[in-house]
């Protein structure tokens, strides 16, 4: 790792020279059959969205004072940035499972067919789900339980989401995750922080753990950092970590500037075949902070991760 360089660079680019104030907080829940989210003063910090209806449960969020940090799901009418309207925040879509795509909307079957929600006043929360992806009327090819834990907002607002899945094949048959470039685990970004002619927001840069900048695509690393200035003008990050227990760490990623989007993806480089009865076992954890992050924090979240 170019330290020296890496370090100045997040120091720059990744939250440096601001001292947060501590934001106020009134943090409380709103709770639906289909949602959970946690306000404060108000103000959306974060949206579970789990509609069996529209399937592919995903995950809006962003700072204490309501400055969302992913694109919103539902977009609103008018959205600087309306392409790939299937991309829903942070989010899990396979590309393909037995050559059939799952990840456009041409097929809506990944339902939650479970949700167990628990949350606490300190604005933590569990998530737990069971989901089926199966064609239209037929049995499941594939079945996940997934829990994702959302940390309570740290003294600067800062927060962790640890998203744990397990899949098993049900059938008798192997099943093929197929390979592509990009699908899995997956983040989009808000409209403004993307590097485009329409851009009314200075874009935002995504930082690796080799100390590249806007150089992670299609490379291997362990996470990879996404940086810049937020609504209410201050310096945010988001991170993504992938678990060394994950098969083929550490991940291959996809990244876009002209529309933000960051994606650590298994099949990057070659098909995931799941044996009947079989399971496939994947972690991450998203890292939210406001006010000043550096590599070292980064890295060091990593390492605690990883244990």
């Amino acid at each position: 790792m170019r330290t020296n360089t890496l370090y100045t660079l997040l120091a720059v680019l990744c939250l440096a020279g601001s001292v947060s104030a501590k934001p106020e907080r009134d943090l409380t829940w709103k709770q639906t059959d289909t949602s959970l989210t946690l306000l404060n003063n108000g103000k959306l910090v974060w949206q579970h969205l789990h509609d069996r209806a529209t399937g592919k449960p995903c995950l809006r969020f962003g700072l204490l004072d309501g400055s969302e940090l992913t694109r919103p799901v539902p977009m609103p009418d008018g959205y600087l940035n309306s392409d790939h309207v299937w991309h829903r925040g942070l989010w899990w879509s396979w590309k393909y499972i037995n050559t059939v795509n799952f990840w456009e909307q041409n097929h809506t079957g990944t339902d939650p067919v479970k949700v167990d929600v628990s949350h606490q006043p300190d604005g933590s929360a569990r998530i737990a789900l069971a989901l089926d992806y199966h064609l239209e009327n037929q049995a499941p090819l594939v079945q996940e339980k997934r829990v994702v834990n959302i940390s309570a907002p740290d003294e600067t607002g800062g927060y962790e989401i640890d998203w744990d899945a397990t899949f098993t094949n049900p059938g008798e048959k192997d099943v093929v995750f197929n390979k592509n470039s990009y699908g899995g685990f997956a983040y989009r970004g808000a409209a403004e922080f993307s590097d485009n002619k329409k851009k009314t927001h200075p874009a935002w840069t995504f930082l690796d753990a080799e100390g590249r900048e806007n150089g992670s695509n299609n490379k291997r690393v362990p996470w990879v950092g996404f940086a810049g200035k937020a609504r209410n003008g201050r310096d945010a990050c988001i991170a993504i970590l992938d678990h060394p227990s994950n098969p083929r760490h550490p991940s291959w990623w996809q990244t876009r500037n002209n529309y933000p989007y960051l994606n650590p993806s298994l099949t990057c480089k070659e098909d995931y075949v799941l044996k009947p009865g079989a399971t496939l076992k994947l972690r991450y954890r998203v890292l939210v902070r406001e006010g000043t992050t550096t590599v070292q924090d980064l890295q060091k979240a990593w390492s605690d991760f990883s244990r």
